[in-house]
């Protein structure tokens, strides 16, 4: 058998209809080079593991009787994982163009001191998404959560952060990539560790980003693939509570918790 070149990780919680899309779209592309789908359903209970066993018998599913969160789902794939690259993905993308895995695998094959990389992905009418990010402040979290956010020192803060000064058409270094469709270097994860599980939902991105950084590793933004990024943001809706349903919402909880985590594993390496 020849050497697999990427492992494709799809992590699924609940989500039958679009984990059957991604699937076909993955197939579709006809990717010419070795690889590898890992499928690994959080404990759906919605038939998404029915799906995959009937639609699609070739690919290798794990089955997690728990919903134990992002990291710890991924890392299952990621243990499982043959592939000289990991493609860590969510169930929501759509890959568009047949060259667009090809055109990444090329770019770090080309420069070995990228440990991951992150396409540009837009959202379902088009737009740009904002998938790069500078490291949060005190209290970007508050204000990305509330309404706060909308006023002059925390618009600001969350500018900075969701760097709305930079060109998302360009290619650069960044300090965080969003984890929602990620190529990443499997020698890389070997050296510095997978996801950290001491997150549920959150953070266990950034915090990869952070550790391959030390590593002397790069974390590059690669708008030259368009990705569509399917993303609702639950933890946004609207509450008849107001600004304070914001915080009662279960997402900004968990996304703050996640956010002392970090906070806490970040001062133990200061």
């Amino acid at each position: 058998m020849d050497t697999v070149k990427i492992s494709i990780i799809i992590l699924n919680y609940k989500t039958k209809h679009l984990l059957r899309l991604v699937i076909k779209n993955l197939q579709d592309l006809n990717i010419t080079l070795p690889y590898e789908i890992i499928v690994i359903d959080n404990a759906s209970q919605d038939g998404s593991v029915e799906m995959v066993e009937e639609l699609y018998p070739n690919i290798k599913l794990i089955v997690n009787p728990k919903n134990t969160g992002h990291a710890h789902g991924n890392n299952l794939g990621i243990a499982q994982a043959k592939g000289e690259y990991l493609l860590i993905m969510n169930s929501d993308i759509i890959f568009s163009k047949p060259s667009d895995i090809m055109k990444m695998i090329m770019y770090l094959d080309e420069h070995q001191n990228v440990g991951l990389l992150g396409p540009q992905l837009r959202n379902g009418d088009g737009t740009i998404q904002k998938s790069c990010f500078r490291p949060y402040g005190r209290f970007t979290p508050i204000y990305r959560r509330t309404p706060l956010g909308k006023f002059g020192p925390a618009q600001r803060d969350l500018d900075r952060h969701l760097m709305s000064d930079f060109d998302h058409n360009s290619l650069r270094e960044v300090d965080w990539i969003l984890g929602a469709c990620i190529f990443v270097r499997k020698s890389a994860i070997e050296k510095v560790g997978s996801f950290n599980e001491k997150f549920f939902l959150y953070f266990a991105d950034f915090e990869l980003c952070d550790r391959l950084r030390n590593s002397d590793y790069k974390v590059i933004y690669y708008p030259d693939v368009e990705i569509v990024h399917y993303h609702k943001r639950e933890s946004a809706q609207s509450s008849i509570w107001g600004g304070l349903g914001s915080l009662l919402n279960y997402v900004t909880r968990v996304h703050l918790n996640d956010w002392i985590t970090y906070k806490k594993i970040s001062n133990n390496k200061s």
